[in-house]
């Protein structure tokens, strides 16, 4: 009988894109709902004088797609995430001396390589284990929503992954539960300034009520002829980011509106910090800057108990100044994926 207790997610990082490595990481809290198969039969039409339509079946490529879904979502899974969805081989800078306060900064490169790491992901239950190598992430959305009660305000993360293909395995053994500090929306701040230069500047209060961004790395597999019916390497294609606000309908919220019919361009800052301090160093903390124009800002979209909220969504866009479009950075006590 297969638990759903046992249900679980590890991985390890990958040394070299797709050589398989053990499990190290334990992932905390994700859904399994469903684990998809790597690959689609082919069901022939054949001529074959019966009634019978096909007689043979066949495979073509593998390639497995996955969703890992994590409700609560927590500061120290975000490394490994951008770095295999927005730039990889990030050497973390330590912030305070020995108090494990690392500074992670996954700034796509925009016209060069970004090097994305790549992770051996195990996943199953107490029936069966499976293990998927080269696995990166095409998609990233997270989503807070800021309770308007004592309830907590989780910030959930969602990924759409590719691997090359599904294995039947065994878990790798022996890896601890980790310790892990939650991305809390009540805890968002945005900024809104002229220049992205000067992005987290300006700070609007009494304005955010919830988020949702959703972020696409690029990423993609790449299939050319070899002895393999897997992706032998991956590309990278552009990245895009979306970021939609809901806003307590106010003096700044009005502004926005304003900067909206006039076509403005400006930086948007979205910063999540802890505020539980790493040792005696700096703070868990989430910041997130980009450079775009809002594709629309829909006044009174809804209401809250008498109080009407803004709708808005911001589109990232280069910036020919600063030569950016989106920086991403993490400081939590993770030393390395």
């Amino acid at each position: 009988m297969a638990n759903r207790f046992a249900n679980k997610y590890q991985f390890g990082t990958e040394t070299t894109n797709g050589t398989a490595v053990a499990a190290d990481t334990l992932i905390v809290g994700p859904e399994i709902n469903a684990v998809e198969p790597d690959r689609q039969p082919k069901f022939h039409d054949d001529s074959l004088g019966v009634r019978g339509r096909s007689s043979r079946v066949s495979f073509g490529n593998y390639l497995w797609n996955h969703t890992l879904s994590i409700p609560d979502g927590y500061f120290q899974i975000l490394p490994a995430l951008f770095s295999m969805l927005l730039k990889g081989e990030v050497s973390p800078s330590e912030q305070t001396a020995d108090q494990d306060d690392y500074l992670w900064t996954h700034n796509p490169a925009l016209t060069g390589s970004n090097a994305l790491d790549s992770v051996t992901l195990e996943l199953g239950d107490d029936t069966q284990a499976y293990e998927a190598e080269y696995v990166m992430a095409e998609r990233l959305r997270m989503s807070g929503q800021i309770s308007q009660s004592r309830d907590y305000s989780p910030v959930s993360l969602e990924a759409d992954l590719f691997g090359r293909q599904l294995t039947a395995t065994a878990f790798t053994g022996a890896i601890a539960v980790p310790t892990v500090n939650p991305i809390d929306a009540k805890l968002s701040r945005i900024y809104i300034d002229a220049l992205f230069a000067n992005a987290g500047t300006t700070e609007k209060t009494n304005l955010l009520r919830s988020w949702d961004l959703e972020i696409i790395g690029g990423a993609h597999p790449k299939f050319t002829g070899s002895a393999n019916k897997y992706y032998d390497t991956h590309g990278q294609s552009y990245v895009e980011v979306m970021l939609t606000l809901m806003f307590e309908r106010n003096a700044n919220a009005d502004t926005e509106w304003d900067t909206f019919r006039l076509g403005t361009e400006q930086a948007i800052r979205l910063q999540v910090d802890s505020g539980v301090a790493i040792g005696t160093g700096d703070n868990h903390t989430l910041t997130l800057d980009m450079w775009g124009a809002y594709e629309y800002v829909r006044p009174i979209d809804s209401e809250d108990r008498g109080n009407n909220i803004d709708a808005v969504l911001f589109r990232a866009m280069y910036d020919g100044t600063d030569g950016d479009l989106f920086d991403c950075a993490v400081t939590t006590n993770v030393a390395a994926i």
